[in-house]
């Protein structure tokens, strides 16, 4: 499963020019997860994470190489939860290795993918609140001040999206990447992930065999990457 490697390889570059942190992989009974969307009121809002104008990065990549993800991790790039005091940037990446024969081709192939992207829409941790735009691909969060002195960190987070992505019998082991260094290029890194949404994007263009002006159509160069890695998959090459 080729389609996303230039994603991993981008990130793997910029991982390599800051210190990460590997957190340790929580039980889930550990802090409550609600089945429904968390309300922090600002009133009881210690700090946000990509909130305002502030970079809020979040994304997906697949792929079936243990190279690129050998195991479960969640690794940090910055401050944890507990030792930071104001509004910071954000970024929030998930890297996840798949059984390729379990994914399915086509519109099943498709189909697959995003229901494991939407995995995120059923973590809800206690004073945690999350507002996702799936139009934008931005991933804010208000973190409560109750939480942090109960000792909400990164780690719980990362669990309980470990645990969801898993949940996929697709899924086979998943990096997940938190970041909330301010010097970190987060526009460079949105910029690597846009790619991934675009290959997703175009692989629903080509399977539903849209009839398309593709001389104007801004995934043109895309659904043609697509198209060549797709069938390099299927050979065996």
């Amino acid at each position: 499963m080729k389609l996303y490697d230039e994603c991993f390889d981008g990130v793997a570059k910029i991982l390599n020019t800051f210190p990460v942190t590997k957190l340790e992989i929580k039980s889930v009974s550990e802090w409550k997860n609600s089945d429904k969307n968390q309300i922090v009121f600002q009133s009881d809002t210690a700090y946000e994470l990509g909130g305002g104008t502030l970079p809020a990065v979040s994304s997906v990549a697949f792929t079936d190489k243990s190279d690129y993800v050998r195991d479960d991790e969640i690794l940090l790039i910055g401050n944890d939860l507990s030792n930071i005091k104001k509004n910071t940037p954000f970024a929030r990446i998930a890297l996840i290795r798949v059984n390729e024969d379990e994914m399915g081709t086509g519109e099943k192939l498709y189909q697959t993918i995003r229901k494991i992207e939407y995995a995120r829409y059923h973590i809800n941790p206690d004073g945690y609140m999350m507002r996702i735009s799936a139009f934008t691909h931005r991933e804010a969060a208000r973190v409560s001040k109750k939480a942090l002195k109960g000792g909400l960190s990164f780690a719980h987070i990362g669990s309980f999206f470990i645990d969801e992505y898993k949940k996929q019998p697709q899924v086979e082991a998943v990096k997940l990447l938190f970041v909330t260094a301010p010097d970190f290029p987060y526009d460079e890194l949105e910029a690597i992930m846009k790619k991934s949404e675009s290959i997703t994007t175009a692989l629903d263009h080509i399977m539903k065999d849209i009839k398309m002006d593709c001389q104007t159509c801004s995934l043109k160069t895309v659904c043609e990457e697509v198209e060549a890695l797709c069938e390099k998959d299927f050979n065996g090459d």
